[in-house]
Formats: structure tokens, C-alpha cells, sequence
């Protein structure tokens, strides 16, 4: 008989299982980062929902900062509702204005100026920070 005529061997059933194992263990590899990419594509759109709204959110700053100054200016009861209201809206969206009383830290406050005559800080304009972001650094004038 000629090597064409000659039946073929059946392959071990062992080869079958080896190749049904190595495919089953692939298919479990491909799953487990297919798993891993979901989570860290949710992770990504979840940041940027928090921060969608940081520029009106910092366009409206300059408006609570010029009622701010009006309050400031000439004390006024309604003014001064409006300026809580914004208050309230910002802390809806995770926004919160940075302390200045405390040391002075490079990442939470832009020193503008400088005196002699005491050992303070003395806020310029109102900083802010978004879900522990700082979306705007409190401007402050720094007194030795």
C-alpha cells in the first residue's frame, strides 16, 4: 500500500482535551481583560461626569466673587442670600473653597503679594477645589 492509501491514525483523545484545555484557558484570559477594560473605561467616564461641569462651575465663581465684594462693600441681606444659594449649589457638585487660614501650600494657594507686619494670610480671591481637584487656587497675599 502506498503512503495515500494508508488509513489515518486516529489521534489521542489526549491531544483533544490538551487543545480543548489551552482554548478554554485563552477564552478565560480574553474574558478576564475584556472584565478588566469594562471597569476601566467605567472609572474614566465616572471622572469625567465629575468634572463636566468645572468650567461653568468656574465661570460662575466670578460671579459669587463680585457679589462677594458687593456683600463686602454694602452689606445687604438679599446679596447675601444669593451668595449662600451659590454656596449651596457648589457644594451640590462637590466644589468647596480652600481654607487660607491655616500655613501656605504652594498646591492650594498662589501667593500674589507680600508685606511685612504680621504672619498671616490674607485671602484676595476665594480658591476652589472640585471633588478634591483644586479647579482654582486661592490667590492670597501672604503678610511677614
Amino acid at each position: 500500500m502506498s503512503d495515500e492509501q494508508k488509513p489515518k491514525e486516529p489521534q489521542p483523545e489526549a491531544d483533544f482535551k490538551e487543545k480543548a484545555e489551552e482554548y478554554l484557558n485563552n477564552w478565560k484570559r480574553e474574558r478576564a481583560d475584556f472584565l478588566n477594560y469594562k471597569k476601566d473605561e467605567a472609572k474614566r467616564v465616572e471622572e469625567f461626569v465629575k468634572f463636566a461641569n468645572e468650567d461653568v462651575i468656574l465661570e460662575t465663581m466670578e460671579v459669587v466673587d463680585d457679589l462677594e465684594l458687593a456683600v463686602k462693600e454694602l452689606p445687604n441681606v438679599g446679596l447675601e442670600q444669593i451668595v449662600k444659594k451659590f454656596s449651596e449649589l457648589f457644594k451640590k457638585y462637590g466644589v468647596e473653597r480652600i481654607n487660607t487660614g491655616g500655613p501656605f501650600n504652594p498646591e492650594l494657594h498662589e501667593a500674589v503679594e507680600t508685606e511685612q507686619g504680621g504672619t498671616k494670610m490674607q485671602e484676595v480671591r476665594a480658591g476652589y477645589t472640585m471633588n478634591g481637584k483644586v479647579i482654582r487656587p486661592a490667590r492670597v497675599k501672604i503678610v511677614k
